[in-house]
């Protein structure tokens, strides 16, 4: 099996009730889903949060999505609290549905976040994924056995819910590792619902530290456990601070959006230079290995966030090799993918799910109020906490962080009839409006001058692949900020003397308060800005992260400040 995708789970349909064929075990109760799951699952939560405060949040952990009926009853019962509180949903899945048979499934019980979750429900793609149900319900979906993803998560839990197949059937979902870790990212006073009464459900919620509770069962159950972790429970803040954006690109937009989407506003400043953002046409692709390595898995994922993003298009991207190596290897790759997914080809391989970005679509949508200045020093600004989003203004950018310049060119000229990104020795976009954009040609260096020379590289070589008419040609030119492992530098600035002390970026406890950085994305900033925007801004909420610790590791600011002196 790809290391890169989870098994779907298997199901047998028993009249109108699933049961799965790995576990032998039914989804729910026959005949009443939707009762069993409001009791043994909504009413703790509704019990425990009851009014909360203007600008609070609440997050539910649950362990087994299955068909998302207690999450698309919990997001109904989250209506009726106030727009400004925000209902954070982590749902842990190992084996998830099919798409055509949740829709199915779904369809008849007209939910009003039905047509949210299955636009925004993804391939099953190893990790975590984002699905906005509303303005302030967020949906992290996390697809991985449960003890790992647990292991990964890095979020404060307020009520969980246990809604995996019975102990006896599943062991792996009731052991007490697992309870442990539920434990540890529990806030005090959160509550743990199950529709189990297990004694080894008791006593290993028990032993983590919880204090636990029987109360009646549903249906023909005579009762079944609750749990709670010791202390008085109250919701957690939520978006209180102001916000500065420094750079108005990709990175600085995708901030704003995940900002404004929670009802906040932020300063957005604009040096007045253009960079690399300004290129009519973006492409986003995930960056692939035939081994699902982290890096890779978060490229996977951050694609999979673009494709609601305003301004992307998702046209298809046909690779081709540019060896006879590169073209094995696409192959290669592509077999690890089913074909709607990502299909081989005689000279490499088509990705169904990529497409391209304009940058002008997204501003446009956006519509942020832009201010116009070059900032030389952060102590001009007087926002509570500042996001570093830009990757011209390298002044700003800390040597710990080892970001250079890299110097980009790209055309455009007229074409006609493309209808697929095509990328080989050069990336040739879709036509709109009667033209296309190549690129692109990159050199270490920081300027921004137009190259003739490149230019006329840029159209022999497209013209190997498509037809073309270069009597007008429109170049642009950008400096774009690159790391020393070519990914982006992503999360809360260290306190740098603090991170000479440490050995491993999980053990950095100390940061520089109200400073974070979201920049070196390369040319990777349209596949990749959208996720690691979400991911600063959840951070700086007090929000369940977007991406996992093992994701924050490999992005750290701090990662080469370590790696340098355990060489």
């Amino acid at each position: 099996m790809s290391t890169y995708l989870v098994d779907t789970a298997q199901i047998e349909w028993q009249e109108e009730n699933p049961v799965s064929k790995v576990y032998g075990d039914i989804y729910w109760h026959r005949g009443s889903p939707l009762d069993e799951k409001a009791q043994v699952f909504l009413e703790p939560l509704l019990t425990l949060v009851q009014q909360p405060p203007e600008r609070s949040q609440v997050t539910v952990c649950e362990l087994g999505f299955g068909f998302g009926m207690n999450c698309l009853l919990t997001a109904q019962a989250w209506q009726q609290r106030p727009s400004s509180c925000q209902l954070n949903f982590v749902s842990i899945e190992k084996h998830p549905v099919d798409k055509v048979a949740l829709e199915k499934f779904l369809k008849g019980l007209k939910f009003p976040h039905t047509e949210r979750l299955l636009a925004g429900y993804p391939p099953p793609y190893r990790g975590q994924h984002i699905v906005w149900l509303a303005p302030n319900i967020r949906l992290l979906l996390i697809f991985e056995e449960v003890e790992t993803a647990l292991g990964n998560l890095d979020a404060e839990v307020d009520c969980w819910y246990l809604d995996g197949f019975a102990p006896a059937k599943n062991e792996a979902m009731w052991q007490a590792p697992l309870f442990r870790k539920m434990f540890a990212r529990s806030r005090p006073g959160a509550q743990v619902a199950t529709y189990s009464a297990a004694g080894n459900v008791r006593r290993g919620l028990e032993r983590s530290g919880f204090e636990t509770a029987k109360r009646p069962g549903f249906g023909q159950k005579r009762e079944m456990l609750t749990a709670a972790k010791p202390g008085a429970w109250s919701p957690k803040a939520h978006g209180r601070e102001s916000v500065s954006i420094i750079g108005a690109g990709i990175a600085g937009l995708f901030c704003y959006e995940a900002l404004s989407r929670r009802g906040l506003s932020a300063e957005l400043y604009d040096s007045g230079k253009a960079g690399p953002s300004a290129i009519p046409q973006l492409t986003v692709l995930p960056q692939l290995a035939r081994a699902a390595e982290t890096r890779y898995r978060f490229s996977v994922a951050a694609s999979q966030y673009m494709r609601d993003a305003a301004g992307y298009h998702e046209s298809g991207l046909h690779w081709i090799g540019r060896t006879e190596e590169e073209t094995v290897r696409l192959k290669e790759i592509s077999e690890l993918f089913p074909d709607n997914l990502i299909e081989a080809r005689s000279d490499g391989a088509f990705y169904r799910n990529a497409g391209w970005l304009s940058f002008s679509e997204l501003r446009d949508e956006l519509s942020p109020a832009i201010i116009q200045r070059h900032i030389d020093r952060l102590d001009d600004l007087s926002s509570d906490q500042v996001i570093l989003a830009t990757g011209f203004n390298r002044s700003l950018l800390p040597a710990q962080l080892q970001v250079r310049a890299i110097r980009g060119q790209a055309i455009e000229v007229r074409t006609s009839g493309i209808q697929h990104v095509v990328n080989s020795q050069a990336t040739i976009f879709p036509t709109v409006n009667g033209k296309s954009v190549i690129s692109g040609t990159y050199e270490n260096i920081d300027s921004d001058v137009v190259r003739e020379e490149e230019t006329k590289e840029l159209i022999n070589t497209a013209r190997k692949y498509v037809e073309l008419d270069d009597s007008i040609v429109t170049p642009w030119t950008g400096i774009r900020a690159v790391s020393r492992d070519r990914l982006p530098v992503i999360g809360q600035a260290p306190d740098w003397q603090a991170a000479k002390e440490v050995n491993r970026v999980s053990a950095i406890r100390e940061f520089q308060p109200g400073l974070h950085y979201c920049t070196a994305f390369a040319s990777r900033g349209a596949t990749h800005a959208r996720l690691c925007a979400e991911h600063v801004v959840s951070k700086l909420l007090g929000e369940p992260a977007a991406l996992g610790l093992e994701e924050q590791q490999l992005l750290s600011p701090a990662r080469f400040v370590i790696r340098d002196r355990l060489l």
